[in-house]
């Protein structure tokens, strides 16, 4: 079955149970809790109070430090390649050893020399800043070579040292020219500002400062006793001083470097027992007693039976019930085979199925698979991304999201290479070997056999509408949602072709008949669930509507020769640039192998991106739009999402 069955439980447990229970569901994992904090009626004097809650803020406090140490010492710790870190993919750790790694790592002793010397280096990084400002102030009275210590202790004089803007130096120097007992010294300048000290006696300090302040005068305070260069000197060995001590905080940091493989599997540990928490928080408890409910697979009943029964003897009470197929709460997990499984991302994507509907899975993957070789068509690229997709998949270590990933575009590879056959294609016309239908020449061939793959693929679409009605019994309601519309369509389209294809002209009168027949059906029942008139009427109409819909449909289809002529062209064109460069000797030789490899390898990227983008499109408008609904819930297993490891 493409969806699991699924069984519905509901458990008693002893509340001194629960933690060891927690702990051996979580191995089980295929379970799915239901929250029945709003479902007191089953145990009135059940608290809905969180629990846990200390210990849940606890725990999210050392996810923070373990997660805080990583981050650190993952700049430190040796790094692989892209390449080699996908090729050895992450860890795979049995839950129950994954407990005793994460218990090895001495996490208080390694956190406490992780923050010491990143408290110390933040630290540092401080004190250099304010050093780095004040050397970036000083720069500019650098030129000065008296020191202040010197020209402060001048008795009866007043020093001022600061800036004005370039524009009004030529003011100051003109309004202090006749002051015999002032003068002003520009130290250095910049795009903007000129840097002067100005002397007076002390008696004329305020005049003088009032004359600079009305000039744009701004004060600086230099606070330090000798030269400036003496300062700037003092300041660099300062700040090298403090690099050192950095460089041995790093030192230390680096030195334990080695613990971060321990610190990874801390934290999907943690994480693990933060689920186990935070699963609790479904139950009703008493101050003895829990009651837990939940889904599992129903060939897992029996399993889940011994576990349970194993674990706690007789201080427990379960019930298991099969699920029922109309009830929205059952949560819905896929099972297809490997052929089929690369494409529940699809199905997902989109939505799930509810529990009782059909999983569209199995049902759209072969024409997903046809359309998208027939929308590359090329032997060439088809042959390089099976060889591409296969070794990865014997030479990497994967995820299991990866591996269908990779897996999907391997089942393409065959595709493509089928259809590479049919169109006699090989990276464009490389080479020539003979085809069944020729894209550049036979267009219209290619656009018929489009619309025709096209009609079979909605008609299909309308024939699982159909067969879910009759599973559930309505009869009725296959004729009018499939019937009708198979006569209405079906024989329009005979219809149309009687007038261009002469063996079918004898049967042109049925085909009108079917078709009007058909179009009466729905134009009578397609509003048959509304309770007034008017509105069956209405419904009727807007039903029948709905046929011009079907035209924009199947004209959609004929994406299908698009994008296979549009492949053809431009590797045909590539080719014949190729073609011309290699006549140019043997840099041309080299300029058409490099144009080659860059032009074939963008059409192969940009043709498998348009077969993915535009078959999503007509799988989702066209094919699920006429039977599926979905909307289920999925099933969430009792494992948390690891990060650096597989949980086994």
């Amino acid at each position: 079955m493409a969806i699991v069955k699924m069984s519905k439980f509901s458990l008693f447990i002893m509340e001194e149970d629960k933690e060891r229970l927690l702990e051996i569901l979580q191995k089980f994992k295929y379970i799915h809790f239901v929250n029945l904090q709003d479902q007191q009626t089953f145990m009135p004097a059940a608290t809905a109070e969180t629990y846990g809650e200390e210990t849940l803020t606890k725990l999210e406090e050392e996810i923070q430090k373990v997660s805080f140490s990583i981050q650190v010492l993952s700049k430190f710790a040796a790094k692989q390649t892209g390449l080699q870190r996908f090729k050895e993919g992450t860890e795979t750790v049995d839950i129950d050893d994954l407990a005793k790694k994460a218990a090895d790592v001495d996490f208080p002793k390694v956190y406490k020399i992780i923050r010491e010397n990143v408290d110390k280096k933040e630290r540092i990084d401080g004190e250099i800043n304010q050093l780095t400002e004040q050397m970036t102030e000083l720069e500019p009275w650098l030129p000065l070579d008296m020191s202040m210590e010197s020209m402060t202790s001048w008795k009866n004089c007043a020093v001022l040292t600061g800036s004005v803007p370039k524009r009004f130096l030529s003011k100051v120097e003109q309004d202090l020219a006749d002051d015999a007992l002032s003068s002003c010294r520009v130290i250095s300048e910049d795009d903007r500002y000129v840097y002067i000290i100005a002397m007076t006696h002390q008696t004329e300090a305020g005049r003088i400062q009032e004359i600079l302040l009305r000039n744009g005068f701004t004060n600086i305070d230099l606070k330090f006793s000798g030269t400036p260069e003496e300062e700037m000197s003092s300041l660099t060995e300062r700040i090298q001083n403090l690099q050192d001590e950095r460089r041995k905080a790093d030192i230390k940091i680096k030195e334990i470097s080695r613990v971060l493989p321990g610190l990874e599997l801390l934290y999907d540990y943690l994480f693990l027992i933060k689920t186990r928490v935070l699963a609790a928080n479904n139950f009703l408890r008493t101050n003895r007693l829990n009651m837990i409910a939940g889904y599992l697979p129903l060939e897992l009943t029996g399993k889940f039976s011994q576990v349970i029964s194993k674990e706690l003897g007789e201080h427990y009470y379960l019930n298991i019930t099969e699920a029922r197929e109309n009830d929205p709460e059952v949560p819905v997990l896929l099972n297809n085979s490997k052929y089929f499984q690369p494409f529940e991302s699809i199905t997902k994507m989109y939505a799930l199925p509810k529990y009782g509907e059909i999983d569209p899975t199995p049902l759209f993957s072969v024409f997903y698979w046809l359309f998208f070789g027939m929308m590359v068509g090329d032997a060439g690229y088809g042959l390089l991304l099976l060889i591409i997709c296969y070794i990865i998949l014997k030479v990497f270590n994967l995820s299991e999201k990866q591996r269908n990933f990779i897996q999907l575009f391997y089942f393409m590879s065959f595709s493509i290479i089928l259809w590479g056959i049919v169109y006699g294609s090989f990276f464009g016309d490389l080479l020539s070997f003979p085809s069944f239908i020729t894209p550049t020449e036979e267009y219209s061939l290619l656009l018929v056999l489009s619309m025709s793959i096209g009609v079979i693929h909605i008609f299909f679409a309308l024939g699982i509408q159909g067969y879910m009605d009759l599973k559930k019994g309505n009869m009725f309601d296959a004729i009018c949602n499939t019937g009708f519309w198979y006569m209405a369509l079906g024989g329009g389209i005979f219809y149309l072709l009687s007038f261009f294809i002469p063996v079918l002209h004898t049967g042109k009168n049925i085909s009108l008949a079917i078709m009007l027949a058909g179009m009466a059906g729905i134009l009578v029942t397609g509003g048959r669930n509304s309770k007034s008139a008017g509105g069956k009427i209405a419904g009727g109409l807007y039903r029948l509507y709905g046929i011009s819909g079907y035209v924009g449909d199947f004209v959609s289809y004929s994406r299908l020769m698009a994008l296979g002529l549009a492949s053809a062209f431009i590797a045909q064109a590539i080719n014949l640039m190729v073609a011309m460069l290699s006549g140019l000797g043997f840099i041309g030789i080299i300029l058409g192998i490099a144009v080659f490899i860059a032009g074939q390898g963008f059409n192969i990227f940009l043709s498998l991106l348009s077969s993915y983008v535009h078959n999503l499109r007509l799988t989702y408008v066209e094919f699920f739009g006429k039977f599926y609904e979905g909307g289920g819930k999925a099933f969430q297993v009792f494992r948390s999402q690891s990060k650096y490891i597989n949980i086994k």
